[in-house]
């Protein structure tokens, strides 16, 4: 085990890790494994259990580079059912037809006008035009995929981004502190306006922690489970949606868009306990990431926390209700409610082996899903429903 000499060595190794974590946009990998029984009965509403079904998928192992995809960042549903996909190595945004078919390539490699570097995050607002967070700053594309603006990343860096218009968009942005030899990490879930990326408008919530720079063990174990549980969100109409303690909370608080308190959904979910199976393989995952990624070559010896999460995903549908993903459930299972709290229904995607980690996302245009760990090649799965 090794301690630092002084804090600006601790500075340089945060910074790296910073940018590690930014450019794999690292939410809960390696949490998420699911546990062996189901926990069905952690809700006790009796509403109606509809089931997902995985209508069609994108993406090819060998064949038409339109469809091989290099690491797939992140997807979205634009206004008229076109299905986008950032993807990372390709710094390139793919879209696609409802059907899957492969429509345009925007943006590309570069740090030029309408270039992309080292992309983080992208939205797909109301109008069709396009958001996204790079390296090389703020890009923005119109309806039909042109080039609009490349602006500095200036202000409060956007991290996710979520948008129920085509004005304003609510992201997470993250600020760090230094105060004698303590960092303290500010996450905070913010409205911005669209067209100035570093202008916030409303702070909905904020989270601070606190991270002694002591043994560097105990600093890199704090900081990566800041970084791997963050606040989830999402925007409905007039509407955000904020669980600020997915992880070890059930609760998640609505608030208006001026970000006046509309209600907190208490939701009935108990702690599940990972397997030692399952904490074996956490362990695995986040020390490799350590190794191949970070490039310290010490041993980390990851401590992980003893229950599955609480909730592992939020949405909000094309009719305002807010879907909420169980994080202990072997299939993905997801509770509809409204934003009175009424709990409506409960909809499964059953008889898969694979989903452990999938990452969901569930939008006013439908439901997509991307493996985040794939065996062999990256797809984007389209999730059908009737509800």
């Amino acid at each position: 085990m090794h301690g630092f000499a002084d804090s600006s060595e601790l500075r340089k190794i945060f910074v790296c890790m910073l940018a590690v974590l930014f450019l794999l946009g690292l939410s809960c990998g390696g949490e998420n494994n699911q546990p062996e029984s189901s926990s069905s009965e952690q809700n006790d509403d009796h509403a109606d259990v509809c089931t997902l079904i995985v209508a069609d998928s994108i993406g090819v192992e060998l064949g038409d580079s339109n469809y091989v995809f290099g690491a797939i960042k992140e997807v979205d549903i634009g206004p008229g059912g076109d299905i986008f996909v950032l993807d990372w190595i390709k710094c390139a945004i793919f879209r696609y037809s409802p059907d899957g078919e492969f429509v345009q390539r925007i943006g590309g490699p570069g740090s030029g006008p309408g270039e992309i570097s080292m992309p983080g995050f992208f939205e797909v607002l109301d109008d069709g035009s396009i958001c996204v967070v790079a390296a090389n700053g703020w890009q923005r594309y119109d309806s039909a995929g042109e080039s609009v603006s490349t602006q500095p990343d200036e202000g409060r860096r956007i991290r996710y981004m979520n948008s129920a218009d085509s004005n304003f968009i609510i992201g997470a942005s993250v600020e760090v502190e230094w105060r004698d030899d303590q960092m303290q990490i500010t996450k905070s879930i913010c409205r911005f306006d669209s067209q100035r990326p570093d202008s916030t408008i409303v702070d909905y919530h904020q989270m601070q922690y606190h991270i002694e720079t002591a043994e560097m063990n105990e600093f890199m174990r704090a900081v990566v489970r800041v970084d791997l549980f963050p606040m989830l969100f999402a925007a409905g109409d007039g509407f955000v949606c904020i669980a600020s303690d997915p992880v070890e909370e059930s609760e998640i608080l609505i608030l208006h868009e001026d970000g006046s308190a509309a209600n907190t959904l208490m939701l009935p979910y108990r702690a599940v306990q990972k397997t030692e199976d399952e904490i074996a393989e956490e362990k695995r995952f986040i020390e490799a990431f350590f190794h191949h990624s970070t490039g310290y070559t010490n041993r980390v010896d990851w401590i992980s926390l003893p229950n599955h999460p609480m909730i592992a995903n939020l949405g909000v549908d094309s009719l305002n209700r807010i879907w909420v993903q169980r994080g202990f459930e072997q299939d993905p299972t997801f509770d509809l409610y409204d934003i009175s709290g009424e709990h409506l229904m409960t909809a499964v995607l059953p008889g898969r082996d694979d989903t452990a980690h999938w990452k969901f996302n569930i939008s006013r245009g439908g439901i997509l899903a991307v493996p985040e760990d794939p065996e062999s090649y990256y797809s984007v799965y389209m999730i059908h429903f009737d509800l």
